[in-house]
């Protein structure tokens, strides 16, 4: 951050130096005939939704709840870094949608900016997306900049807000940009995620808002609170099918393409996890089939097996023929698209919701329609029968652990989503590396960007004397005991 501060500066001033010589006439020099001096909002939102894309498939999240395990570099699964760039959002997403609201809410730029889109409608997606990028980031790093954050030079030192602001902020975000939507306008061009089809944003705004009302029940457990209201307020509007699900499309294209497929590019050191494998074969749980491939050398005796990968391993001996990949339909193919938000998730949080009175209903029966949903996803058979081998407890504390336990299954590969509602719901109980090179335990936040202390050093350190220590295992605000099984 500092150095981009600075760098930033010193053109600033360069330029204000250059412009300030009357004498100086450079005319034409140097000028490109073919660069646009206009802002072309449609560039700023591809660009800044091709981060979405990235963010949907991180595999770091997937280390920290135990999907993937490394065959032989096994650093990332024991924890190898403790803190983590967080620039990149400031200066990439969130800036270019800042700069998409600016120029389409000013009376001075909206009308050329309405050549890619409605205006109102593309403040809304950009409202929508800045949401979700602010959600993303204090869900892992907790207080940040943000009511001060985006300013440029008018705020190089912007202060942390608590996370508790930034939700209930994020929450007015929201609300505004479903007020601004109008599906009988066009939507954005450049937008690669939903074409400008404004029911799908909806649909999006709905279930973003439903996913971070939950979140925050840990703190907010009241049946008629901020947490259960904001819920209420989004079902209606959020996915209610299979075939909703909120997804990336990832084109085959090395720019945008699936993250995966590029992991596998030049070398195999991911494999499913052993945690993940053996819990799936104890359940006679037959979304093995569409998680893991065989491993290659029992195929090869004659002898098909899932072959879990041990986790966090000190030092491997492990050969990436001996363990299960990730199946082929993935990690070998360009296009695979990245899950956003699923329909399994949303019902698995009606369960919740009905065991902890916000909602009326029978949690029994979203928690099957949620299994169901998905085995229908990753287009495995036996969903419904295996629904009934696992029905749900009457025991609320036995209960909320098997929805949790189920949700952790069905948010396979969804890496820091899962990470969110794991630290939040205390399930699976997942056994940390013997040998972990940062903190004791599976992490529940990540370190700031390094530079942070040095380029805004008394409100970093005021977050850190309000929040804890900046390390992996300092909890997040709305990371307090579960309201029903206390975890």
């Amino acid at each position: 951050m500092k150095n981009n501060i600075l760098k930033i500066i010193f053109l600033a001033l360069l330029l204000l130096e250059i412009t300030s010589c009357e004498t100086v006439d450079f005319g034409d020099t140097n000028v490109d005939p073919d660069a646009t001096t206009q802002v072309i909002s449609s560039g700023l939102l591809t660009y800044a939704e091709s981060q979405l894309g990235n963010a949907v498939t991180s595999d770091i999240g997937n280390f920290y709840v135990q999907y993937v395990s490394a065959i032989t570099y096994t650093e990332a699964s024991r924890y190898g870094t403790r803190n983590f760039d967080i620039d990149y959002l400031y200066y990439n997403p969130l800036i270019n949608l800042e700069k998409i609201i600016e120029v389409n809410s000013s009376e001075e730029t909206a009308l050329s900016q309405s050549a890619y889109g409605f205006n109102n409608n593309q403040v809304a997606v950009a409202k929508l997306l800045k949401a979700y990028f602010f959600q993303f980031a204090t869900d892992r790093w907790g207080m940040l900049p943000y009511s001060e954050a985006l300013q440029g030079l008018e705020n190089t030192t912007p202060v942390f807000d608590s996370q508790e602001e930034i939700y209930l902020s994020l929450f007015d975000e929201i609300d505004d940009a479903l007020a601004l939507i109008n599906e009988s306008e066009a939507g954005p061009t450049g937008d690669l995620i939903f074409d400008g089809d404004m029911a799908r944003w909806k649909q999006f705004a709905n279930t973003l808002k439903l996913t971070m009302a939950l979140r925050l029940s840990n703190v907010y457990p009241e049946a008629n609170g901020v947490a259960a209201t904001q819920f209420k307020e989004a079902m209606s509007g959020s996915i209610t099918s299979v075939e909703e699900n909120l997804l990336y499309p990832f084109i085959a294209d090395q720019s945008y393409d699936n993250p995966w497929e590029d992991r596998f590019e030049t070398r195999e050191d991911y494999a499913v996890s052993k945690p993940l494998v053996d819990r799936l074969l104890a359940d006679n749980d037959n979304r093995i089939e569409a998680y893991a491939a065989y491993s290659r050398s029992s195929v090869t005796a004659g002898n098909p097996q899932y072959i879990g990968m041990p986790y966090g391993l000190t030092t491997s001996s492990y050969a990436a023929s001996d363990v299960s990949f990730i199946t082929s339909d993935i990690i070998y193919n360009q296009s695979a698209p990245g899950v956003i938000y699923n329909y399994a998730q949303v019902l698995f949080s009606y369960a919740e919701a009905v065991q902890l009175g916000w909602i009326s209903g029978s949690a029994s029966d979203y928690y099957e329609q949620a299994i169901i949903a998905s085995f229908d996803q990753w287009g495995a058979t036996g969903g419904a029968e295996y629904a009934t081998t696992v029905a749900l407890s009457t025991n609320p504390t036995t209960a909320m652990q098997q929805i949790a336990e189920e949700k952790w299954k069905a948010l396979f590969l969804q890496g820091y989503e899962a990470w969110a509602e794991y630290r939040r719901l205390g399930y699976p109980e997942l056994t940390p590396p013997a040998e972990p090179l940062n903190g004791d335990d599976v992490p529940v936040r990540q370190g700031y960007d390094l530079d942070w202390s040095q380029s805004n050093t008394a409100n970093y350190e005021a977050a850190v004397s309000a929040q804890g220590a900046d390390n992996l295992n300092t909890k997040l605000w709305w990371d307090a005991p579960h309201p029903i099984t206390n975890k």
